[in-house]
């Protein structure tokens, strides 16, 4: 899976499961802050986008990290930690 792809389906779960407007979540663009005065995104959105990436991707994310939201910082690094617990990054 690409890095393309993931970003695509990040969008779709940014719409269906955090419930951002369609057209808002697709303008994203990678650097786009997710977080505060960015989307707007709080520890709840997240941890409901978590619950979808897992069921989207197949994967269980390690919770035992204490600072876990930066990885919510933008779709680039979203998209990146996917990659990684899916073994395609190092």
């Amino acid at each position: 899976m690409t890095q393309a792809e993931i970003v695509a389906s990040l969008k779709r779960l940014l719409s269906e499961r955090v419930r951002v407007p369609v057209a808002r979540a697709q303008a994203l663009e990678l650097d786009t802050p997710l977080l505060k005065d960015g989307l707007g995104l709080d520890s709840l959105d997240c941890v409901e986008l978590t619950l979808g990436m897992e069921e989207e991707f197949g994967l269980v994310f390690d919770d035992s990290e204490d600072d876990w939201m930066h990885h919510f910082s933008c779709l680039r690094t979203l998209s990146e930690l996917v990659l990684i617990v899916k073994g395609e990054l190092a």
